[in-house]
C-alpha cells in the first residue's frame, strides 16, 4: 500500500533484525515501519497492510503470491544462541513439543532436527506437560540452560547438511508495483545497519542489559544478513525438507 507516497515495512520486535530495520526511515523518509506478531506478516502484505514483511521462510514457502527480495535476510551459519529447543528428558527421548506460536519455521526447523538428527517422532504437547520446547529471540538468548540442555536448533542444521540457515527474509507480493524501488531501500538500509552495529550494541546494552561486546558478537558474527550461494542452498534446502509429509500442520 502506498498512501501520501509511503512505503510500510513490517517485522518483528527482536533483536536479531535490528540491522536490517534501524536505518529505514534515515535511508528513506517514505519508509514507515510497523512490528507485528510474525504469523500475522503475511496477512498483514496480503491486504495491504503493508508493503514489505520480515517473514519466516516457512510463510514465504506457502505462499507463492509473495516474493523475497534477493540477497538480505536473517540467518546463521552455526549456532545462533536465539533459537533453542529447551529439553526436559534427552533429546532422544522427547515424543512431544510446545511450539512457539511466533515462528512455524522455528517449530519447522525444532521437528527436522528431532527426526533426522535424533530419529525421533513426536507430537505437540496437550496441556502443560511438554518433553521439550521451542523458544525463541531475547527470551532465549539469555535464558537458563533446561534441565536435559538446549539443543541450538542452527547448530543442529548446520550439522545435518553442512550449509546455513534462513530464519526470515523481506518479502513483497509479486504484483507490487514498487518491487525495484524498496529493494534499493532495503539493501541501502541493510548496507547503513551493518555499519552502525556497535550503535545498536550500545542501545541494546543500555535496554536491555549484558555488555556492548556481546550484542555486537552476536549482530555481527553469530548472525549474518547478506545472503550468499551456500544461504540460498540452505533455503532450498530447507523448502524440500517441509515438501515431505511433515508432524506439524503449519510447518509447511
Amino acid at each position: 500500500m502506498i498512501e501520501n507516497n509511503e512505503f510500510i515495512f513490517a517485522g518483528a520486535p527482536y533483536s536479531n533484525s535490528a540491522p536490517l530495520v534501524d536505518k529505514l526511515t534515515e535511508i528513506d523518509p517514505r519508509v514507515r515501519v510497523m512490528n507485528d506478531h510474525p504469523a500475522n506478516l503475511v496477512a498483514d502484505l496480503n491486504v495491504g497492510k503493508a508493503d514489505v514483511a520480515l517473514i519466516p521462510v516457512a510463510h514465504l514457502f506457502s505462499h507463492p503470491e509473495l516474493t523475497m527480495i534477493e540477497g538480505l535476510g536473517v540467518a546463521a551459519d552455526g549456532p545462533v544462541k536465539s533459537v533453542l529447543l529447551k529439553c526436559n528428558v534427552p533429546p532422544q527421548e522427547i515424543k512431544t513439543i510446545r511450539r512457539d506460536p511466533a515462528s512455524a519455521t522455528s517449530n519447522a526447523l525444532a521437528e527436522l532436527v528431532l527426526k533426522k538428527h535424533f530419529g525421533c517422532t513426536v507430537e505437540t504437547a496437550k496441556g502443560e506437560e511438554a518433553n521439550a520446547e521451542v523458544v525463541i529471540g531475547d527470551r532465549a538468548l539469555f535464558s537458563k540452560p533446561a534441565p536435559a540442555g538446549d539443543i541450538d536448533l542452527a547448530g543442529a542444521w548446520k550439522e545435518m547438511t553442512g550449509l546455513p540457515f534462513v530464519f526470515a527474509v523481506w518479502a513483497v507480493r509479486k504484483d507490487f508495483k514498487e518491487i525495484e524501488v524498496v529493494t534499493e531501500i532495503a539493501h541501502k538500509a541493510c548496507a547503513a545497519g551493518i555499519q552502525s552495529i556497535e550503535e545498536i550494541a550500545t542501545r541494546y546494552a543500555r535496554e536491555l542489559g549484558h555488555s556492548e561486546s556481546l550484542w555486537a558478537n552476536y549482530l555481527s558474527n553469530t548472525i549474518h544478513y547478506l545472503l550468499d550461494a551456500r544461504d540460498i542452498e540452505g533455503l532450498e534446502q530447507f523448502k524440500d525438507f517441509l515438501a515431505a509429509p511433515c508432524i506439524f500442520p503449519e510447518c509447511g
